[in-house]
């Protein structure tokens, strides 16, 4: 004797939800295996885009190889970067890069230009530092930057002496805590 608790066109539909269910999560971890097995997204023959670089690599300042950038942007294939075979945007920002006037961007000065931005930016942080350290004695401490960013950076106070050093808040920024106060 059975029990028939669902009708029988019920029965079938549970059966068909069931079925296609399985099929799906079977698909679906298929995928999931070519995924880790091709690299985490990547074809298999190269890896991903960033892949072991750290998450925030795509974050990173400056041309870590000038000759790649040249050999990426060189559209006419005669071994030369010209502001003009930019795009629009890296126009502005590294046609000031060509400080021998000549018309192209060699290694040389996209190199020199990127430090010098980074030397920019080091300055912009240790004056923006100095703004906040309202007693002047090297350290940032809740009262000077106030409860609510002291609450976002104090992850960075790697002593736990309630005082952050510009030390502490570069090696933060390093490892990509929250950054300093702004």
């Amino acid at each position: 004797m059975t029990l028939a608790f669902f009708s029988s066109k019920t029965h079938s539909a549970i059966r068909r939800f069931a079925l296609g269910s399985f099929l799906a999560a079977a698909v679906l971890a298929g995928g999931g295996a070519a995924y880790a097995a091709n690299g985490a997204g990547g074809t298999g023959d190269k890896p991903a885009p960033h892949q072991g670089q750290g998450k925030d690599a795509r974050r990173q300042h400056g041309p870590k190889d000038p000759a790649r950038l040249i050999k990426r942007f060189d559209k006419n294939g005669d071994g030369k970067l010209t502001v003009a075979e930019l795009p629009e945007k890296a126009q502005k920002r590294l046609g000031k890069a060509d400080t021998n006037n000549d018309g192209t961007l060699s290694a040389e000065e996209l190199k020199a230009h990127a430090e010098q931005r980074m030397k920019d930016r080091q300055a912009k942080q240790k004056a923006r530092f100095a703004k906040k350290d309202k007693n002047g004695d090297g350290f940032l401490t809740r009262d000077e930057v106030g409860d609510k960013r002291w609450e976002r950076v104090k992850a960075a106070d790697a002593n736990r002496d309630s005082k952050l050093s510009p030390d502490e808040l570069r090696a933060a920024r390093a490892a990509r805590k929250p950054p300093a106060a702004r």
